[in-house]
């Protein structure tokens, strides 16, 4: 008889799942009742016109053989790719051979470790993006969950050695980004213990500290030491389009890139050509301004909601450079419990902190991302809730 693969069975009661069948479970019971989300990770603008209109001549390239493109452009194509090295990592001195375009970071960070030995030491820490960890068991590799963290939830370094380590900066859930002392810090352990970092680097363009750098490869010698990840999805709405790269150095190791474009022939055919010109047009000065116009609404967005927590007492993190806020209840109740309050109270949906590990079970996960109208909604209902109470 056929056996099948027992790690799918991953989540069991936490889940992004289980919030969903608790959500549709309301909803059947409560017709009538309006639901907020403010647990939504998906954006509430649209891609912009010049990267739209890019798409569609992307398609007429399609239909005509002396513009067509087929096979051949496994690790993604030059044009996109130089336009990411001109504008993400100018003056870092990456080559063409060291980038790769793919189809979405939850499936990079992940199959990145295909290129290291199956028996390497990983560690994440959690609250942590659960695909670190599930993803991971998906293809036979174990991750060490570590949840040490500072009182700024800054990620304590081990003492032990590990081979991979996953960061996440800015960070999803808690919505902080480590500053150069934490990354400097970090670089040193990996060049000490001969180490790896797995940087997701998705929400690079929500910074706004100037502490912050907004790529690790503003450290020192993270380039022997760390392999970038980042999307369009957030930043360019493509949520829905799917495209994403990667930057693997070639200081790391000298062959390093052969191996992974040997692995990359065997596993993957290219990420889309009409994506691909899309996240081209992402760079074009028009596109840029009206995407920079965007990310300020859901920046806005965050510090609305940041402020009407403080001011009914919850202690909050993130939300400054980074869409999400990290939120504990002032009634410590756990993740589930003020989950179950707010979609029952006041009708509003937010991610228990349990999903993302352990460490989060006095905390939840709110979204800046949905739009101005619903944020506002949320932020009156809480007020009417709230001021009945103090």
């Amino acid at each position: 008889m056929v056996k099948f693969n027992d790690i799918y069975v991953l989540q069991g009661t936490n889940s992004f799942k289980n919030v969903s069948e608790k959500v549709k479970a309301f909803k059947k019971e409560y017709p009538n009742k309006k639901i907020i989300s403010l647990g939504i990770g998906d954006v509430s603008k649209p891609i912009v016109k010049p990267v739209v209109d890019a798409m569609h001549k992307a398609i007429n390239d399609l239909a005509d053989i002396k513009t067509f493109k087929g096979y051949g452009f496994y690790y993604g194509h030059d044009f996109l790719k130089q336009a990411i090295l001109d504008n993400e990592y100018k003056d870092k001195s990456f080559s063409l051979n060291e980038i790769y375009i793919s189809n979405g970071t939850k499936t990079d960070t992940t199959s990145i470790l295909e290129l290291f030995d199956i028996n390497s030491k990983i560690c994440a820490y959690e609250p942590l993006y659960p695909i670190y960890k599930d993803g991971s068991l998906c293809i036979n590799r174990k991750v060490t969950i570590l949840n040490n963290f500072d009182e700024n939830f800054n990620p304590i370094i081990p003492k032990e050695k590990y081979d991979l380590i996953y960061m996440c900066s800015p960070n999803n859930p808690i919505g902080i980004a480590y500053s150069k002392d934490v990354l400097e810090k970090w670089v040193s352990y990996a060049l000490k213990n001969k180490a790896i970092i797995l940087y997701d680097n998705v929400y690079h363009r929500f910074i706004t500290n100037k502490d912050v750098p907004k790529s690790i490869y503003d450290i020192k010698d993270a380039k022997k030491v760390a392999i970038e990840f980042r999307s369009f999805s957030k930043n360019a709405s493509f949520t829905g389009v799917r495209c994403s790269y990667f930057i693997i150095p070639n200081d790391i190791c000298k062959d390093i890139n052969d191996l992974w474009k040997l692995r990359t022939i065997n596993r993957f055919n290219g990420a889309d050509y009409i994506a691909q010109k899309g996240a081209e047009a992402t760079f074009l000065p028009k596109a840029k301004r009206l995407i920079s116009k965007n990310i300020k609404y859901y920046q806005d967005n965050a510090k609305l909601l940041k402020k009407v927590f403080e001011k009914y007492q919850f202690v909050v993190m993130g939300g400054i450079d980074s869409p999400f806020l990290w939120i504990k209840n002032p009634n410590n109740l756990n993740s589930w419990e003020t989950f179950e309050f707010f979609l029952k109270e006041l009708n509003i949906i937010v991610i228990p902190g349990i999903i993302f590990g352990n460490k989060g079970d006095n905390y939840f996960r709110v979204s800046a991302l949905g739009t101005r109208e619903s944020v506002l909604k949320a932020i009156k209902r809480m007020e009417n809730y709230y001021e009945k109470k103090f």
